[in-house]
């Protein structure tokens, strides 16, 4: 299996690669520096210059996909949307509505934003902005089919970080929004594009100011689209090759 490593010298690439040459996997990485290229070619990798400019975008495009279709699904429609075949439930829809309606003030800072942006783009747009985003969406999966093309499948960091401190109740709007959206850049453009992805625990980061053992670390593995089977097979394979995930502390 050809597997193509994005960040390959870093935390996460670097404990990676090695670990799935050793489960028999070819590995492509991906890295920006010389020296690193050359790490990774002695530790048996193939390494490519591939580049997925649109990845950097992707997260723009699912800011109006998520913002206008929010308001259309959850709140015009109610949290079941409009012409879908199948059974719909009145009465949850009834009482969804009613609730929203009720207790509008209690939903968090980032639902309100995500509504009132939403609902204007829309009133202003009258969803032209939501059919140019989902125009771009198939120049954005189309950049990622041709990175896969030849390869079985891309891994990269779930997230660019590691977990932020909770905002404390008091914390200003503009804190609360920024803490729950800085950490999906890497995931919302795979949630728009539709291609399969999993997460599986990749060990601890440790970061200035963290716990002495370090933070989650999360990767997540991408394969072409209708390819679920591969995505899980990369993940079993680095889960046996590590030895297994370890319990959380505690469990």
């Amino acid at each position: 299996m050809r597997v193509f490593v994005t960040g390959a010298t870093g935390f996460i690439g670097s404990a990676l690669v090695p670990e799935l040459i050793n489960a028999g996997h070819q590995v492509l990485g991906l890295t920006r520096f010389e020296a690193g290229a050359k790490s990774l070619a002695a530790a048996g990798a193939e390494v490519t210059p591939v580049s997925i400019p649109w990845h950097r975008d992707g997260m723009h495009v699912w800011n109006v996909i998520a913002t206008d279709g929010v308001v259309g699904q959850m709140i015009d429609g109610n949290g079941y949307g409009m012409n879908s075949a199948g059974l719909y439930d009145p009465e949850l829809i009834a009482h969804y509505g009613r609730g929203r309606r009720e207790h509008a003030d209690e939903l968090p800072e980032t639902v309100k934003m995500v509504v009132l942006c939403g609902r204007y783009a829309i009133d202003r747009g009258d969803g032209r902005y939501y059919a140019m985003a989902r125009n771009l969406a198939v120049e954005l999966a189309a950049a990622y089919d041709a990175a896969l093309a030849g390869l079985d499948a891309l891994v990269m960091p779930t997230l660019p970080i590691v977990a932020s401190v909770i905002p404390a109740p008091s914390a200003s709007r503009e804190e609360s929004v920024a803490r729950s959206l800085e950490m999906i850049v890497n995931t919302a453009p795979i949630d728009v594009t539709g291609h399969p992805a999993i997460s599986v625990p990749a060990g601890l980061a440790r970061v200035p100011g963290g716990p002495p053992g370090g933070l989650p670390a999360g990767m997540m593995i991408v394969g072409r689209h209708f390819a679920d089977d591969v995505c899980l097979r990369v993940a079993r394979a680095y889960e046996t090759a590590v030895g297994g995930f370890p319990a959380p502390p505690g469990y």
